[in-house]
C-alpha cells in the first residue's frame, strides 16, 4: 500500500471512528506516514494538519501539531505552535510548549515567557526548556524543580547545561552527590559541572569513559568533547584508536565536539581505516565534520557507505 493510500485511510478513519484510542491511533499514523515520505512529499500532508489540529479530541489535536512540526516551514509551524499555548487541554499546551522550546527562535520569547506562568507544571517546565535553549534565565527555578522529579530530571539536566547559569550548581552539585542516583543522571549532572568550570564534573567523566562495561560510557565519552574536559582529547584519542573498543564512534563524535585542531590527525586515520562498517564511518564523518576545518569537511564529504539509508544519514549532516 502507497503512503498516500495509507494517508487517506487514516484520514477516513479518522473521520468515521467514534473510539478515541481509534482515532488517536489514526491521527499518530498520518504522523509516522509523514516522516517516512520524507521532506519533498510532505506539503501532501497540509490539509491533514489543518484537519488535525481543529478536532475536538485533545489526543488528536497534540497529534496534529507533531505533524506541522514534520511537514510545515518553521515560519508556519511556530505561529500555530503559539496559538496552541492557550489550548484548554494541558496535553495540547504540553505539546505546543516542547516543540515551540525545541525550535529555539528568538521570537518565540514572549509566547515561552508566558507558558511559564501556565497552571501545569509540564508545561512551564518546556517553556524552561525553551527559554534555556535562548540562554535566558527565566525558567531557572522550574529546571530546578524538575530535577526533584525522575521523569523531567535527565532533560532538565540537559537544559541546565545549555543555560550555564551558575546559579543552578549548588542543586546541581547536591544531586551529584545523591546516592543511589541513576548512572545516566549523574554522568549528565557532571556535564553540567563541567560546564559550570568545575574540575568533579570532568573528572567524574574521565573515569566513567574508562569504564569499559559501565551502562552510561558512551555518553560520558561524547560529553568529554561536548563540554570540553581537561584531558580529553587524550582520553578520546585512546579510545578511538583501539580497533577492539565498542566505543569508538562516541570518541569520534566527541572529539569532533571538542573542537580542538589537533584532534583532526587522529579522526583522519580512522576514516582511512579500510574495513570499517558504515556506523562506525558515520560517527567518524559526523566527527570531522563538528571539527569544522576546511581539511576535516573535505574528509567527511569523501566518506564513502555502501547503503542506500547511511549516504541519506550522510547527506543531512552535511547539510547541518
Amino acid at each position: 500500500m502507497s503512503w498516500r493510500l495509507e494517508r487517506d485511510t487514516a484520514l477516513l478513519r479518522l473521520e468515521r471512528e467514534t473510539q478515541g484510542a481509534l482515532r488517536a491511533e489514526a491521527a499518530q499514523t498520518l504522523c509516522e506516514l509523514a516522516l517516512e515520505a520524507g521532506e519533498h512529499d510532505a506539503v501532501e500532508f497540509g490539509l491533514a494538519v489543518v484537519r488535525l489540529v481543529a478536532d475536538p479530541q485533545s489526543e488528536v489535536r497534540a497529534a496534529g501539531l507533531a505533524l506541522a512540526t514534520a511537514v510545515l516551514a518553521e515560519d508556519e509551524v511556530a505561529p500555530l505552535l503559539t496559538r496552541h499555548l492557550t489550548d484548554a487541554d494541558r496535553r495540547v499546551r504540553v505539546e505546543a510548549a516542547g516543540r515551540l522550546a525545541d525550535l529555539a527562535r528568538p521570537d518565540s520569547r514572549g509566547a515561552l515567557a508566558a507558558a511559564l506562568q501556565d497552571e501545569a507544571f509540564a508545561v512551564r517546565f518546556e517553556a524552561a526548556r525553551g527559554m534555556a535553549a535562548l540562554k535566558h534565565s527565566s525558567g531557572l527555578e522550574v529546571l530546578l524543580e524538575g530535577l526533584d522529579h525522575a521523569d523531567f530530571r535527565f532533560r532538565a539536566l540537559s537544559a541546565l547545561a545549555e543555560l550555564e547559569d551558575p546559579a543552578s550548581l549548588p542543586k546541581v552539585r547536591a544531586l551529584f552527590a545523591r546516592w543511589l542516583l541513576p548512572h545516566f543522571d549523574r554522568t549528565l549532572a557532571a556535564a553540567v559541572l563541567a560546564r559550570l568550570k568545575q574540575p568533579e564534573g570532568g573528572q567524574h567523566l574521565l573515569t566513567r569513559a574508562g569504564k569499559k562495561w559501565s551502562v552510561d560510557r558512551a555518553m560520558a565519552i561524547e560529553l568529554l568533547g561536548e563540554v570540553k574536559a581537561a584531558g580529553a582529547r587524550a582520553r578520546l584519542e585512546q579510545i578511538l584508536a583501539d580497533p577492539a573498543d565498542a566505543c569508538r564512534g562516541a570518541a569520534a563524535r566527541g572529539l569532533g565536539r571538542l573542537g580542538e585542531p589537533e584532534g583532526a590527525a587522529a579522526l583522519l586515520r580512522a576514516a582511512a581505516e579500510p574495513s570499517t562498517d558504515d556506523d562506525f564511518k558515520l560517527d567518524v564523518a559526523e566527527g570531522l565534520w563538528a571539527l569544522g576545518t576546511e581539511a576535516a569537511r573535505a574528509a567527511a564529504r569523501a566518506t564513502s557507505l555502501q547503503s542506500v539509508d547511511a549516504r541519506e544519514e550522510l547527506a543531512a549532516l552535511l547539510e547541518t
